[in-house]
């Protein structure tokens, strides 16, 4: 395991103590904050908190109208039962939002090569990571500016402005645009449809600020509902350069224990690919088959891939369980998806001790057709026109393991009273069944962060999170037991990376 020069100049530079008080600095849970999922979602199957969980990031304050309904409608005995440890984090977590309403965020980070499998969870990007962000926050707006600088050896973009974004309020619609990292599904692994595995892709959005039930009585059974609209623009260096990605989820929760998510995602446009309103028309309404859509040959719009998702939360034994899952497909038949890919899940909070632990298995399967269908490899994420497939420089925006993938994750995380997490995630995977990769990248562009081959490998994962400094530092160390081999390098069979971060207001 080598030790990178930049790597030891940023470790060092975390040992230098500062004096501020660390808040939060967004008016939403982002993707990627561990704990504040945990409680969110222990909430949410306990009964305390009505709405929808499964896309995010969510507004701070969609979660308080959602808790605050809950407790309305509950008996005394169970509205004081919400009372817990998981209630008593929102309420500070929102207090620490209206405290932080301008400042600015400091990170710092490095790892000893590129960490190759994500999860849930921030984490270092690279090799070195460094990044400066200045927020500003009204009663109906908000604004991040970060500058970031990343050293690696892969993605040679090291002046990065992610995690940018304008937001304001428009009655019960948010607008936004930016680069902000989004995780669409219920897995605590991996997504089916967007992930924080890439870099965020910048863009536009619209989203419902608070996810109200409709008045309607005739619609008033789909229950609290969220919409998220997005259209965003791809790198430059890939087989189409600057393709736009288009993006629609609608959740709903037609009863307090279910949650049904839809998704369609869509690779449209670019340079040398039919962009007219023609074009994106037949993207919108899914002509994009090729000659079996009646178009000629060259004139398919768009690589899409769609499907579902659901979370049932139950408390048997006062107990707080989730059965979960998420089906994407890569085409349709008869006007609904097809060729889908799987992932099933099943967890459970407990509070033993001083703190909450959640446990959770979850099996992926990415083999396009593995689910009641024949199984189709080099199909899940890639396309014959989009030849670089569903990424963005270089890295799924899916998927965690990639396509043609089987992988089974058993994780236990601790969430200490004090602000400590510690989560372990062992995973057994088999990667590339096919030993193909199909995706094409350009001279200038990305390498792939994909086994050149069919792999079986065994996966542990540690993650540390504690306060330091008025900052929060996060340790990562992954290891596998054999090196995994991609287009760009053979990996160390050991990653270890650090990162801290620490907000400043005034």
């Amino acid at each position: 395991m080598r030790l990178s020069p930049s790597l030891i100049r940023w470790l060092g530079a975390l040992c230098i103590g500062l004096s501020a008080s660390s808040q939060a600095a967004t008016p939403w849970v982002q993707a990627g904050d561990l704990t504040a999922r945990h409680h969110i979602e222990a909430l949410q199957s306990q009964g305390c908190l009505k709405g929808v969980t499964l896309s995010w990031p969510i507004s701070w304050a969609a979660l308080m109208k959602g808790y605050r309904l809950a407790l309305a409608q509950q008996s005394p005995d169970q509205a004081n039962a919400c009372k817990n440890q998981h209630s008593a984090y929102l309420q500070k977590a929102l207090e620490a939002t209206r405290q932080a309403s301008t400042g600015a965020q400091l990170t710092l980070g490095g790892a000893t090569q590129e960490p190759l499998y994500t999860s849930f969870s921030s984490q270092v990007e690279d090799e070195a990571t460094s990044q400066i962000a200045l927020y500003s926050m009204g009663e109906h707006w908000a604004a991040n500016l970060a500058v970031g600088y990343v050293d690696g050896e892969r993605d040679d973009t090291h002046l990065r402005f992610d995690d940018t974004y304008l937001a304001g309020i428009v009655g019960n619609w948010q607008l936004g645009v930016g680069a902000i990292d989004r995780w669409w599904g219920p897995g605590w692994q991996s997504s089916l449809a967007l992930s924080n595995n890439a870099r965020p892709v910048p863009g536009l959005w619209i989203s419902r600020q608070m996810p109200l039930a409709p008045e309607s009585p005739w619609l008033s059974w789909i229950g609290p509902w969220d919409l998220q609209v997005i259209a965003g623009q791809l790198e430059k260096d890939r087989a189409v350069p600057k393709a736009r990605l288009l993006g629609a989820r609608f959740v709903f929760n037609p009863l307090d224990s279910l949650q049904i998510g839809l998704t369609r995602l869509a690779q449209w446009g670019g340079e040398g690919r039919p962009q007219d309103l023609d074009a994106f028309w037949n993207a919108v309404i899914g002509r994009d088959n090729g000659q079996t859509s009646g178009l000629k040959e060259g004139e398919d719009p768009s690589n899409q891939i769609a499907g579902f998702d659901f979370r049932l939360s139950l408390t048997p034994g006062d107990v707080p369980v989730g059965v979960y899952g998420q089906f994407m497909g890569e085409d349709e038949a008869g006007g609904l998806p097809s060729k889908f890919s799987s992932l099933a899940g099943l967890d459970m909070v407990t509070d033993f001790g001083q703190g909450s632990q959640r446990f959770f298995l979850e099996a992926t399967e990415t083999v396009a057709g593995s689910w009641i269908s024949e199984r189709r490899f080099n199909t899940a994420y890639e396309h014959g026109t989009y030849r670089s497939g569903f990424r963005h420089y270089g890295r799924n925006m899916a998927i965690t393991w990639e396509g043609d993938a089987r992988a089974l994750t058993f994780g236990i995380q601790q969430y200490f009273r004090s602000d400590v997490t510690v989560a372990l995630h062992l995973s057994q995977a088999t990667l590339n069944q096919d030993g193909v990769i199909r995706a094409q990248v350009p001279t200038d562009g990305y390498p792939i962060l994909q086994s050149v081959k069919e792999q079986d490998v065994a996966l542990a994962e540690l993650r540390i999170a504690y306060p330091l400094l008025g900052g929060t530092f996060h340790w990562l160390l992954s290891a596998s037991d054999e090196p995994i081999v991609t287009p760009f390098e053979e990996r160390e069979r050991w990653t270890a990376g650090a990162q801290w971060t620490r907000d400043f207001t005034w």
